[in-house]
């Protein structure tokens, strides 16, 4: 760059004088690398758990919810017959009052997979108490949600120490970075994954495809890589 700026300025171009120091190569800042659950990390801490925090992290995986989002369900928004999970509000973090959720987009109706209903249907046969709000993970008095600070002290960080997982800065929102990454890295198409994540900017899922190398990419390189191997290099040949 100082060569072409050396010529025009003997060419009698107008340039600005620039220095070294007073360039900026690169970035100073870096995006904050996000927790997140792999496939059979969350597998394991699901097994792991105890009820009620096996069946909430199973829906925490299984739908990608927020914190909130999760805590505010209720068993009405269960529906089995249709095998949807409705997403319509959530609990505030410092009042657990349930409030609608983060933006438009955030409120939809999302896919029941079978595991899932089994599991939810298994824990409101066993494990759930009515109460009066209805709520599917109230508190131990029915009459709240749960906290989501005493979700991750209680129930998930000792299962992330029990089976040797990394816990700083790790809490619910792992396994909706997990889902999403999962997701991504299985190639589903750019329009599914912002459905299901439910993202107001699509720019927020195109950043997940960043982070993560589809399965697609990784198979058509493979497929580049072996045909490679397959070419016999210039001057091997013997003249016929």
């Amino acid at each position: 760059m100082f060569g072409i700026l050396d010529y025009a300025d003997r060419c009698g171009a107008l340039t600005s004088k620039v220095s070294l120091g007073q360039l900026e190569l690169g970035t100073s800042t870096t995006e904050p690398e996000t927790a997140f659950f792999t496939l059979d990390q969350a597998t394991r801490i699901i097994e792991a758990s105890n009820e009620p925090y096996k069946t909430l992290f199973a829906v925490a995986w299984s739908t990608g919810l927020r914190a909130g989002e999760l805590l505010a369900l209720t068993v009405a928004d269960l529906d089995f017959q249709r095998k949807t999970i409705r997403v319509n509000k959530s609990s505030d973090d410092n009042t657990r009052e349930i409030r609608q959720p983060k933006t438009k987009n955030s409120s939809a109706l999302l896919p029941m997979p079978s595991a899932l209903e089994t599991a939810l249907r298994g824990y409101l046969d066993l494990h759930w108490k009515p109460n009066a709000s209805g709520l599917l993970f109230p508190n131990r008095k029915g009459t709240k949600p749960r906290w989501r600070d005493n979700v991750v002290k209680y129930g998930l960080k000792p299962v992330l120490k029990k089976l040797g997982l990394p816990t700083h800065d790790v809490g619910l929102h792992a396994f909706r970075h997990g889902l999403a990454t999962e997701l991504a890295d299985a190639a589903v198409p750019l329009p599914v994954l912002q459905q299901q994540m439910r993202h107001a900017d699509v720019r927020t899922t195109l950043r997940i495809y960043t982070r993560a190398i589809p399965a697609s990419q990784r198979e058509a390189m493979e497929r580049i890589g072996r045909s490679i191997s397959t070419v016999v290099p210039i001057g091997t040949i013997s003249a016929a």
